[in-house]
């Protein structure tokens, strides 16, 4: 058995479900989970909280990174 992942525009997920039952093909709904994880979440409070570092560009940016 394989495993095929795909992404189905909104309006075209009927159609696509009943094709593949159809064909015989078990299919399980998988929801993405746009829920940001633990360091998104503390990056996103220090910016909040004025921690954040400014840059004049981007060249000063990747400066400050290499």
């Amino acid at each position: 058995m394989q495993t095929l992942e795909i992404k189905v525009p909104e309006n075209k997920t009927r159609l696509v479900k009943e094709f593949l039952k159809e064909l015989g093909v078990t299919i399980k709904v998988k929801k993405e989970n746009n829920t940001p994880n633990a360091d998104t979440i503390k990056a996103m409070d220090e910016l909040k909280a004025g921690k954040g570092k400014k840059f004049k560009n981007v060249e000063d940016l990747f400066n400050k990174i290499y």
